[in-house]
């Protein structure tokens, strides 16, 4: 009896290392490139190489993981430049769904948008047809004082100058509300092809099949 007892305990003792060795962490080595450009194995990595990249493999020599090496600071940079265009994207398209629901919406608030800028860019090209007016007036009556032998007045003169710096800020004026008309244009012509795309993308059908079926 005592004998069994001592057999039980032996095959109890030798099931239980038998589980602790299988649960126990397989031992793995790290394969790195040195500062010579030469790839070492070791239980251990310095701190130095871990951001060049690195393998953990067995002691059976397969390779259970590749790390990559850390993103340089120019992919960094980049990638947040990437993410930051996303975001703008993803806002920039909520934002037209929000305001219009089809093409013609977006059509039409361009028509009226550039109709309001023209009549603007009208009025100053009024104004600048009037002031030119005036100067051809002053020039005309400066040119008979001069004839019957007159010297022609400051006050025409100064009137004069005002008027000719009056045109250029009026002609600049126009430039400005001008490129401010084509600027518009564009943006709306912008909107409508980006509407169309999105339109385009949720209409598009999703097919559930796959790629090797008839």
């Amino acid at each position: 009896m005592a004998s069994m007892v001592r057999w039980c305990v032996l095959i109890a003792a030798l099931a239980w290392a038998m589980v602790s060795y299988a649960q126990a962490p397989e031992k793995v080595y790290y394969r790195y490139v040195n500062d010579e450009g030469v790839k070492v194995l070791e239980d251990r990595i310095p701190p130095k190489y871990v951001p060049k990249g690195y393998e953990i493999v067995s002691m059976y020599g397969e390779v259970l993981e590749t790390v990559p090496p850390a993103p340089s600071a120019e992919e960094v940079e980049e990638k947040a430049e990437a993410e930051r265009l996303r975001r703008e994207r993803e806002a920039y398209n909520r934002e037209l769904k929000r305001r219009y629901s089809t093409v013609k919406d977006i059509r039409d608030a361009k028509r009226r948008s550039l109709a309001e800028l023209q009549g603007n860019i009208s009025i100053l090209e009024g104004s600048l047809s009037n002031i030119r007016a005036q100067i051809r007036d002053l020039e005309e009556r400066a040119a008979r004082m001069e004839r019957s032998g007159q010297t022609v007045s400051d006050s025409v003169l100064e009137n004069l100058e005002t008027l000719k710096a009056e045109v250029e800020e009026v002609k600049a004026q126009i430039a400005n509300r001008q490129k401010e008309y084509d600027q518009v244009a564009e943006k709306y012509d912008q909107d409508i092809e980006r509407f169309k795309e999105i339109q385009a993308a949720e209409n598009r059908p999703i097919s559930t099949s796959s790629k090797g079926s008839p």
